[in-house]
């Protein structure tokens, strides 16, 4: 693999790491974290966990943004 190909992965991988550790930052920072969801928003993650819906393996995505 030629130097500009390992660069490149290289900045990707940094900058997929970085988007993961701001997302957890997101979330841990959030002031409603660890409260206790409504009965309305309980019913609709479960109606969302049941449709069916197409995913995407995260080396598919990589490929794409990276």
């Amino acid at each position: 693999m030629n130097k500009v190909a390992l660069t490149s992965k290289n900045t990707g991988v940094k900058n997929l790491r970085a988007m993961i550790a701001e997302a957890a930052q997101e979330v841990l920072s959030d002031p409603d974290f660890g409260l206790e969801l409504s009965a309305t928003a309980k019913k609709r993650l479960l109606q969302a966990r049941l449709t069916l819906r197409k995913t995407s393996p995260l080396s598919e995505i990589s490929r794409k943004y990276f």
